[in-house]
Order: C-alpha cells, then sequence, then structure tokens
C-alpha cells in the first residue's frame, strides 16, 4: 500500500525532508555524474544520447530547516548539466549531452508547483522541448516512455528514478516490460522497509500491493513472525530481493539500505541493470558515500543470502561500507577467491578471468571489482596462491593494475603445501 508522505501546494508551506531522503537525491545525482563520464570517456566522443525518468517526482522543492533545497527534477537536470560542461572543457570540439527528461506525478498539485518551480530555473526554455511534464501514474505512462526512448535511436540509454511512495507503486510486470523493451535501461526503485514491515501479513500477497508485486504468502509470514527491526531486514533483504530480481528482468543489482539519522524510517535502495559495470559503478557509489547505506548481512561474497540456520533476531553490527568494513572485506575476498578460482575452472590448468568471476558472484556481495582485483594482487604477492594472466596467456607477475579481462589460476604445488602446514 503507498503511503503518503509529501504535499505541494502552490501558496503553501513546502515539505519538510529528512537527511535521509537528501541522501538518497545525492546519489541520484552523483551517479548521473560517473554514468555520464563513464560512458563519454572516449576523448573523440562529442555527444551522448540519454534519457532521464523521475516516476514519481513531487513539486521540485523541500524545506530543510532555514535552507531551501532542490528535490529530484532539479537534482537531475543540474548533475546532467554540469557533467556536460566539464566534458565540455576537456574536448578539443566540444561536447553536447542529448538529454530527455520526463517528470511524473499523480498529483496534480504537485505537477503544478513543479512546473513553478522550472518556470523560475534555469530550465525554463527546455520545458516542453527537452523537459516533459506530465499529471498521472508512472505505470500509466510508462509504455509512452518507453516508446519514446525507442524513438531516440538504438542505444536506449535510459535511467529510471522511482522514488516510490512505501513499497507497491511500481508493477513487477512494468519493471519487466522496461528491461524487455530497452537495450540499456538501469532502474533505481525505493522500498520504504518501515511500511513493508508493518504491512505484512499472511494475507498481503492477496492484496493489490501485493498482486503488484507478486509477493509470495511465505515472505510475510517470515517477517511477521521475527520480534526485532533487524530480524526483519535481514529477512526482507535476504528473501524478498531474490524473489525481486528473479521478478524484474534484471542480470545485475545492488540490495541496501539508505541510513536514516533522524529517524528509524529507512529506505531500501534498488540499482537494477544488464551490465556488471554498472552494478560496479554503484557499488562503488555506495563505497564513497560511507555511512549512508548499510545491509544487515556478512561481508565478502555470499554475503547477502538468507541462511534459515543463522537466528536473524541476533544482534549484530551492520556492514556501513566504512574502513573497517572495507578491511572485513578484503579478507574475506582473500580468504574465497582461491576456493572460487578452482571451483569456476573447466580443469585445475584453466584460468579464469577476473572479470567472470565478479559478474559471476558480484550480486550476492557489496565488493567492488576494484576489492576483487586487490584481493588477487595480494594473493599474488603476498600468499604466493594464485598466477595472474593476460588475456592472451602472457604471465602478469607484478601488474599493479588488473583488468575485467585478465586470467587467474591456482599454484597447485604451493596451494597443495599450504594445506599441508608447510
Amino acid at each position: 500500500m503507498a503511503a503518503k508522505h509529501y504535499d505541494w501546494k502552490l501558496g503553501k508551506p513546502l515539505p519538510k525532508i529528512g537527511a535521509h531522503s537528501i541522501a538518497k537525491h545525492d546519489v541520484f545525482a552523483s551517479y548521473i555524474e560517473r554514468y555520464i563520464n563513464i560512458l563519454s570517456s572516449n576523448p573523440r566522443r562529442r555527444e551522448l544520447n540519454l534519457t532521464i525518468v523521475d516516476g514519481f517526482c513531487g513539486g521540485g522543492s523541500y524545506q530543510n530547516g532555514a535552507t531551501v533545497v532542490a528535490g529530484s527534477p532539479l537534482r537531475v537536470l543540474r548533475a546532467v548539466k554540469a557533467t556536460e560542461a566539464s566534458l565540455t572543457l576537456t574536448r578539443q570540439n566540444g561536447f553536447t549531452m542529448k538529454s530527455q527528461f520526463f517528470f511524473v506525478d499523480k498529483q496534480r498539485e504537485h505537477i503544478e508547483f513543479l512546473n513553478h518551480e522550472l518556470m523560475n530555473s534555469e530550465f525554463r526554455d527546455q520545458i516542453g522541448a527537452t523537459i516533459s511534464v506530465s499529471t498521472g501514474l508512472f505505470e500509466e505512462r510508462a509504455g509512452d516512455i518507453i516508446q519514446a526512448i525507442k524513438a531516440r535511436g538504438s542505444s536506449h540509454r535510459a535511467i529510471f528514478f522511482l522514488d516510490q511512495y512505501g513499497w507497491s507503486a511500481v508493477a513487477f510486470a512494468t519493471i519487466r516490460k522496461i528491461f524487455a523493451s530497452l537495450r540499456n535501461p538501469e532502474v533505481l526503485i525505493t522500498f520504504s522497509v518501515d511500511s513493508l514491515i508493518d504491512y505484512f501479513s499472511a494475507q498481503t500477497a492477496r492484496t493489490a500491493g501485493g498482486l503488484a508485486i507478486e509477493l509470495d504468502p511465505q515472505i510475510g509470514e517470515a517477517i511477521r513472525a521475527l520480534k526485532t527491526e533487524q530480524g526483519q531486514r535481514h529477512v526482507i533483504q535476504g528473501m524478498l530481493y531474490k524473489h525481486i530480481i528473479s521478478s524484474t528482468g534484471a542480470d545485475f543489482y545492488t540490495p541496501f539500505f539508505i541510513r536514516s539519522a533522524d529517524s528509524r524510517r529507512s529506505y531500501w535502495l534498488l540499482h537494477l541493470s544488464k551490465h556488471p559495470r554498472a552494478r560496479d559503478e554503484m557499488a562503488r557509489l555506495h563505497w564513497s558515500m560511507s555511512n549512508v547505506f548499510v545491509h544487515p548481512g556478512q561481508v565478502g561474497f555470499n554475503a547477502l543470502g538468507f541462511d534459515p540456520n543463522v537466528d536473524p533476531n541476533q544482534a549484530k553490527l551492520e556492514f556501513d561500507f566504512g574502513v573497517d568494513a572495507r578491511a572485513d572485506s578484503l579478507a574475506a575476498a582473500i580468504d574465497q577467491l582461491p576456493r572460487m578460482i578452482r571451483d569456476e575452472a573447466p580443469d585445475i590448468s584453466a584460468p579464469v578471468t577476473i572479470g567472470g568471476l565478479f559478474r559471476a558472484h558480484c550480486n550476492e556481495s557489496p565488493l567492488t571489482f576494484d576489492l576483487v582485483a586487490e584481493a588477487v594482487k595480494q594473493l599474488r604477492d603476498v600468499y604466493d596462491e594464485i598466477d595472474v594472466f593476460t588475456e592472451d596467456g602472457r604471465l602478469r607477475p607484478a601488474a599493479r593494475t588488473l583488468n575485467w579481462n585478465d586470467r587467474v589460476r591456482g599454484r597447485q604445488q604451493r596451494s597443495f603445501l599450504r594445506k599441508l602446514g608447510i
């Protein structure tokens, strides 16, 4: 069931925004900057075609104490403009963003307020041209937006920000349609964890909201049976995220919580994509925003799965993407990788790519490719466990920078002696 958190109306006070919602908007803006820079890293590239969709856009401004702060529409518009300007300065022949923006909200008053904010901004001349603002449900507008993206060219580069009020305003069938229809979509979708916990029961699966996200009744029963909020989060992340991934058509994902410093309300922010490097960049952003994101799981690989043999009510420290979490994650990767390399190889003499290992296991982990590469280097240089090769088979005994196509192979004799304690 969707919850109503904010109201915008011309002539009325602005809604107040919490620190965790500001952090969420920071994620949106920062990810756009990273996205554009990565796709435009070739200095000969002179333009990039991108569509940005804000399916629950709101009115565009909030009150934060004595300060008025921009909402997601203006944050994403300014992120694109700033990144375009930065790239233009570095290109001899300039750089142009060929962007299209769709802002949708079901409340007429919200759209009226947003139009007012845009008309008084630096983007007023783009309204009706590159900026489309409309009243309605995202679910109802999604089909037309998908067709508009397809009409812009074959790349279908699009980012959907679906910052829904609650947990069931976006049907999984709609997300499946996005991934089935477009070549390069990415979806950032929020879930109100507290609303999930408060509302879940054995009957939830039969409600309109439960049907929208194709909920299994057993998940609701498991959550209601738990006694602690941490235990409930553990089940949500360990069971529900697997259901979400299998139901949305995304190949890669990051499922972590945004910490709320000023209240106990929290958001679950999911990034869904078709590409491992998009997933890696979002994970890198999580690490760069240390102490904003948390997850109630373990370190290393296989960190997010729900283990029925572990009491989820048992208190433990949350993983916070801080300095200690990084050290623990690196240590876990060093411990886990030798076995994974052996398991992935078709035979003991065959190397496997670092990128292949990462693609196969990254979804269940807060690890980034850089952390995995660092673990590989330590296994080669410090622990004498593995060798690293180029894609064409040349040994890389001292390379400090590793890439996705580099290959790794266990040093069989050394591993055997180590097992014997020699």
